[in-house]
């Protein structure tokens, strides 16, 4: 599809009231004034300020200015009326968006500070955490199957039976995360020096990085209710187990629930870093809110009513270039106009003079933009 391109004679009949530029120009040609003295070269006469012919194009390059605006707004009814009744949404997102805004920079701003500082101690790299939970998984399902298929053998309903060989199972994986307070004491330990001394920039992750010594029962209790925990489910499927299938596949079974919670402790052992965990968790802080204050950046309402400002700002910045041509345009003719007479007004202006533009007062934007 061509699109058509509207003529300047066609804006001037439309905007002016005249039939071409033809006829324009025609009418610059016959505003002729009578010369009172014959002048070669010579500038714009000083007692006269401004001639009756420039007051008419001026006035007509003034009409072009503001039938262009009044046309482009027009044209921006639709967006600005939707950008108005989006406003409020608009301005209360930009405070919401201002007010989480130090969220970030504090979150931002902790993880730096945690990564220079106890970067150089963390001995697990970051993102390797992964395999600590496939492992956690896979003991989890095994454990599971072996509870859950005894439990069904027994008789009991499969849905019951599940439910019940999920709990036994948590709480054997559980049992055997243990390991990783093992694993915090031995690093703290590995960190201490004679006089525990720290610099000052590492004194507030004392506890941290050396331990605490009351740590040290705690672990001993956990350790001894974990091992409760391994003996209990261990003999509990034993026990069921045997009463099925046998001794032997108790056996088999009972060792297999206490392997997996072994296989849980040695998992939590080697994949624990009370360092590294602090450090990924403010990096996950971090991430959190960036990600809820990319959503709030992305709301419909705030979207929608940006996307709206911008296409009437851009619809009237269009209309407004589109009567900036026009006028010069219509300056053109005048001055074709006053070339028809030298004799009156000169052949220019005198040298260091500067032309005068008519003030013409522009509209202003329904909406103040905040940028």
């Amino acid at each position: 599809m061509t699109m058509q391109r509207i003529s300047l004679g066609e804006r001037l009949k439309r905007f002016a009231g005249l039939d071409s530029w033809a006829l324009l120009e025609a009418r610059a040609k016959q505003a002729q004034m009578l010369p009172v003295s014959e002048a070669a070269a010579v500038s714009r006469p000083p007692d006269v300020s401004e001639f009756y012919v420039e007051k008419e194009f001026d006035e007509l390059g003034i009409e072009q200015l503001r039938a262009h605006t009044a046309i482009g707004e027009q044209a921006v009814t639709k967006p600005a009326s939707t950008a108005a009744g989006l406003e409020l949404a608009r301005q209360s997102s930009y405070e919401v968006i201002d007010a989480n805004w130090p969220l970030v920079t504090t979150a931002r701003d902790r993880y730096i500070q945690l990564a220079a500082a106890l970067g150089p101690f963390a001995k697990r790299k970051s993102g390797s955490r992964w395999g600590y939970f496939v492992g956690l998984v896979l003991l989890l399902l095994g454990d599971i199957a072996g509870l859950g298929g005894a439990g069904i053998a027994y008789g009991e309903v499969p849905a019951l039976a599940v439910m019940q060989a999920t709990s036994a199972s948590m709480a054997t994986v559980l049992a055997g995360m243990v390991g990783s307070e093992f694993k915090y004491l031995k690093q703290a330990h590995e960190r201490r020096k004679d006089d525990d001394a720290l610099s000052d920039e590492l004194e507030p992750y004392r506890a941290l990085l050396l331990g605490p010594l009351a740590g040290r029962k705690y672990v001993l209790v956990t350790s001894a209710i974990a091992a409760l925990i391994a003996l209990f489910v261990a003999v509990g499927i034993f026990a069921l187990r045997a009463t099925i299938e046998g001794q032997t596949s108790g056996f088999v079974f009972g060792a297999l629930a206490a392997g997996i919670a072994l296989g849980s402790w040695i998992n939590s052992f080697r994949y624990a870093d009370a360092v590294a965990d602090k450090i990924d968790v403010a990096r996950q802080d971090y991430r959190r809110e960036v990600r809820a204050h990319t959503k709030l950046a992305r709301s419909w309402p705030f979207v929608m009513a940006e996307r709206a400002l911008e296409k009437a700002r851009l619809v009237r910045q269009h209309h407004a270039l589109q009567g900036e041509a026009a006028y010069a345009q219509v300056m053109a003719a005048k001055y074709l106009a006053l070339q028809q007479s030298p004799a009156v007004v000169g052949h220019g202006l005198a040298a260091g003079e500067i032309a005068r533009k008519p003030r013409v007062a522009r509209p202003k934007s329904l909406h103040g933009e905040r940028k």
